[in-house]
Protein backbone atom coordinates (compact mmCIF):
# COMPACT_ATOMS: atom_id res chain seq x y z
CA UNK A 1 0.00 0.00 0.00
CA UNK A 2 2.70 2.25 0.83
CA UNK A 3 4.56 1.95 -2.66
CA UNK A 4 1.40 2.34 -4.39
CA UNK A 5 0.43 5.84 -2.25
CA UNK A 6 3.82 6.53 -2.97
CA UNK A 7 3.69 6.08 -6.81
CA UNK A 8 0.29 7.71 -6.85
CA UNK A 9 2.01 10.97 -5.39
CA UNK A 10 4.96 10.84 -7.65
CA UNK A 11 2.58 10.92 -10.84
CA UNK A 12 0.65 13.73 -9.35
CA UNK A 13 3.55 15.63 -8.71
CA UNK A 14 4.62 15.21 -12.02
CA UNK A 15 0.98 16.28 -13.54
CA UNK A 16 1.56 19.11 -11.56
CA UNK A 17 5.02 20.60 -12.33
CA UNK A 18 4.25 19.60 -16.13
CA UNK A 19 1.04 22.28 -16.11
CA UNK A 20 4.24 24.73 -15.43
CA UNK A 21 6.62 23.53 -18.27
CA UNK A 22 7.17 26.08 -21.28
CA UNK A 23 4.68 25.30 -24.11
CA UNK A 24 2.11 23.66 -21.69
CA UNK A 25 -1.22 24.81 -22.41
CA UNK A 26 -4.81 23.66 -20.36
CA UNK A 27 -7.25 21.52 -22.90
CA UNK A 28 -9.70 24.18 -24.56
CA UNK A 29 -12.92 24.15 -22.47
CA UNK A 30 -15.78 22.75 -24.32
CA UNK A 31 -18.44 25.04 -26.25
CA UNK A 32 -21.96 23.73 -24.46
CA UNK A 33 -24.30 25.08 -26.61
CA UNK A 34 -27.99 26.36 -26.21
CA UNK A 35 -31.22 24.55 -26.98
CA UNK A 36 -32.55 25.93 -29.86
CA UNK A 37 -34.93 29.25 -29.28
CA UNK A 38 -38.64 29.39 -31.08
CA UNK A 39 -38.76 33.40 -30.67
CA UNK A 40 -36.93 36.09 -30.60
CA UNK A 41 -37.32 40.11 -30.76
CA UNK A 42 -34.14 42.57 -30.70
CA UNK A 43 -33.51 45.93 -30.98
CA UNK A 44 -30.46 46.82 -32.02
CA UNK A 45 -27.49 48.33 -34.09
CA UNK A 46 -26.43 46.78 -37.32
CA UNK A 47 -23.29 47.88 -39.74
CA UNK A 48 -22.02 45.88 -42.79
CA UNK A 49 -18.92 47.03 -44.63
CA UNK A 50 -17.20 45.47 -48.01
CA UNK A 51 -14.58 47.05 -50.15
CA UNK A 52 -17.17 49.04 -52.21
CA UNK A 53 -19.53 50.43 -49.47
CA UNK A 54 -20.78 50.12 -46.25
CA UNK A 55 -24.23 50.45 -44.12
CA UNK A 56 -24.95 51.91 -40.83
CA UNK A 57 -28.20 51.78 -38.95
CA UNK A 58 -30.73 50.32 -36.75
CA UNK A 59 -32.04 46.80 -36.54
CA UNK A 60 -35.44 45.29 -35.62
CA UNK A 61 -35.51 41.76 -35.90
CA UNK A 62 -38.46 39.45 -34.69
CA UNK A 63 -38.14 35.94 -35.23
CA UNK A 64 -41.25 32.88 -34.51
CA UNK A 65 -41.24 29.73 -36.36
CA UNK A 66 -44.51 30.90 -38.51
CA UNK A 67 -42.74 34.37 -39.47
CA UNK A 68 -39.84 36.53 -39.58
CA UNK A 69 -39.74 40.47 -39.67
CA UNK A 70 -36.63 42.15 -40.22
CA UNK A 71 -36.72 46.10 -40.51
CA UNK A 72 -33.52 48.26 -41.06
CA UNK A 73 -33.59 51.84 -40.62
CA UNK A 74 -31.02 54.75 -40.65
CA UNK A 75 -29.43 55.98 -37.69
CA UNK A 76 -32.03 58.89 -37.42
CA UNK A 77 -34.71 55.61 -37.83
CA UNK A 78 -35.60 56.33 -41.08
CA UNK A 79 -36.75 53.17 -42.75
CA UNK A 80 -34.28 51.32 -45.67
CA UNK A 81 -36.15 48.16 -46.34
CA UNK A 82 -38.59 46.06 -44.32
CA UNK A 83 -38.40 42.15 -44.91
CA UNK A 84 -40.72 39.60 -44.01
CA UNK A 85 -40.79 35.82 -44.62
CA UNK A 86 -42.90 32.76 -44.06
CA UNK A 87 -43.29 29.13 -45.74
CA UNK A 88 -44.35 30.68 -48.80
CA UNK A 89 -41.60 32.81 -49.46
CA UNK A 90 -39.77 36.18 -48.90
CA UNK A 91 -40.65 39.81 -49.76
CA UNK A 92 -39.00 42.77 -49.24
CA UNK A 93 -40.12 46.67 -49.19
CA UNK A 94 -37.26 49.20 -49.84
CA UNK A 95 -37.09 52.86 -48.77
CA UNK A 96 -38.95 54.22 -52.51
CA UNK A 97 -42.03 51.87 -51.49
CA UNK A 98 -40.63 49.10 -54.06
CA UNK A 99 -41.55 45.29 -53.09
CA UNK A 100 -39.34 42.66 -53.62
CA UNK A 101 -40.01 38.77 -53.83
CA UNK A 102 -37.37 36.01 -53.85
CA UNK A 103 -37.57 32.39 -52.13
CA UNK A 104 -35.20 32.93 -49.94
CA UNK A 105 -34.06 35.72 -47.69
CA UNK A 106 -30.35 36.43 -48.27
CA UNK A 107 -31.18 36.26 -52.02
CA UNK A 108 -33.75 39.39 -51.42
CA UNK A 109 -31.70 41.08 -49.82
CA UNK A 110 -28.43 40.97 -52.29
CA UNK A 111 -31.02 41.73 -55.17
CA UNK A 112 -32.27 44.64 -53.62
CA UNK A 113 -29.59 46.19 -51.30
CA UNK A 114 -27.03 45.33 -53.13
CA UNK A 115 -25.66 43.49 -49.63
CA UNK A 116 -24.75 40.56 -48.27
CA UNK A 117 -26.63 39.23 -44.99
CA UNK A 118 -26.34 35.59 -44.04
CA UNK A 119 -30.05 35.89 -42.49
CA UNK A 120 -30.42 31.70 -42.80
CA UNK A 121 -26.99 31.62 -40.66
CA UNK A 122 -27.96 34.73 -38.45
CA UNK A 123 -30.48 33.82 -36.87
CA UNK A 124 -28.69 31.03 -35.11
CA UNK A 125 -25.70 33.13 -34.46
CA UNK A 126 -27.09 36.56 -33.16
CA UNK A 127 -28.65 33.98 -30.18
CA UNK A 128 -24.91 32.61 -29.90
CA UNK A 129 -26.02 29.39 -31.20
CA UNK A 130 -24.90 27.22 -34.41
CA UNK A 131 -26.98 26.79 -37.38
CA UNK A 132 -27.71 23.22 -37.60
CA UNK A 133 -26.83 20.40 -39.58
CA UNK A 134 -24.07 22.02 -41.47
CA UNK A 135 -20.28 21.62 -40.21
CA UNK A 136 -18.74 24.10 -38.15
CA UNK A 137 -15.56 24.97 -35.60
CA UNK A 138 -16.00 26.76 -32.71
CA UNK A 139 -14.24 28.19 -29.34
CA UNK A 140 -15.38 28.20 -26.17
CA UNK A 141 -15.17 31.13 -23.88
CA UNK A 142 -14.40 31.12 -19.91
CA UNK A 143 -18.21 29.83 -19.03
CA UNK A 144 -18.45 27.42 -22.44
CA UNK A 145 -20.23 30.01 -24.41
CA UNK A 146 -19.22 30.64 -27.83
CA UNK A 147 -16.56 32.89 -28.57
CA UNK A 148 -15.62 32.24 -32.04
CA UNK A 149 -17.79 30.57 -34.31
CA UNK A 150 -16.31 29.59 -38.17
CA UNK A 151 -19.91 28.39 -40.40
CA UNK A 152 -20.91 28.55 -43.77
CA UNK A 153 -17.59 30.62 -44.65
CA UNK A 154 -18.05 32.59 -42.22
CA UNK A 155 -15.96 34.03 -38.33
CA UNK A 156 -18.02 34.80 -36.12
CA UNK A 157 -16.96 36.34 -32.79
CA UNK A 158 -19.48 36.98 -30.01
CA UNK A 159 -19.06 39.11 -26.81
CA UNK A 160 -21.21 41.28 -23.99
CA UNK A 161 -23.40 37.92 -23.00
CA UNK A 162 -25.78 38.84 -20.68
CA UNK A 163 -28.83 37.20 -18.91
CA UNK A 164 -31.86 37.58 -20.84
CA UNK A 165 -35.43 35.20 -19.45
CA UNK A 166 -33.36 33.22 -17.66
CA UNK A 167 -30.84 32.85 -20.95
CA UNK A 168 -26.95 34.34 -21.46
CA UNK A 169 -27.41 35.56 -24.76
CA UNK A 170 -24.49 37.72 -26.87
CA UNK A 171 -24.66 41.82 -26.99
CA UNK A 172 -22.45 41.63 -29.85
CA UNK A 173 -21.51 39.82 -32.68
CA UNK A 174 -18.98 40.34 -35.60
CA UNK A 175 -18.91 38.07 -38.68
CA UNK A 176 -16.62 38.12 -41.22
CA UNK A 177 -16.13 36.46 -44.40
CA UNK A 178 -12.71 36.93 -46.09
CA UNK A 179 -11.35 40.47 -46.19
CA UNK A 180 -13.77 41.95 -48.08
CA UNK A 181 -17.35 41.41 -45.49
CA UNK A 182 -17.65 42.52 -42.20
CA UNK A 183 -21.08 42.79 -40.43
CA UNK A 184 -21.24 43.96 -36.81
CA UNK A 185 -24.45 43.55 -34.74
CA UNK A 186 -24.92 45.50 -31.66
CA UNK A 187 -27.92 44.34 -29.50
CA UNK A 188 -29.93 46.95 -27.20
CA UNK A 189 -32.83 44.90 -25.67
CA UNK A 190 -33.99 41.69 -25.82
CA UNK A 191 -37.32 40.02 -25.56
CA UNK A 192 -37.90 36.31 -25.69
CA UNK A 193 -41.99 36.26 -24.41
CA UNK A 194 -43.61 36.21 -28.02
CA UNK A 195 -46.79 37.49 -26.30
CA UNK A 196 -45.19 40.47 -24.74
CA UNK A 197 -43.68 41.22 -28.34
CA UNK A 198 -45.45 43.49 -31.20
CA UNK A 199 -44.28 43.08 -35.09
CA UNK A 200 -42.29 46.45 -36.16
Amino acid sequence: MNFRRGLSLLLAGLLAACAHLPGYAPPAKAVVLPPPLAFFQLEGRVSVKTDAESFSGGMTWRHAPERQTLLLSTPLGQGVAELHGDERGVELRDSAGRVHHAADAETLVHQALGVTLPVKGLAWWVVGNVRPDTHYQAEADADGRLAVLQQDGWRIEFSRYAESAGRFLPGKLIARRGDDLEIRVVVDQWNLTPDAGSAP
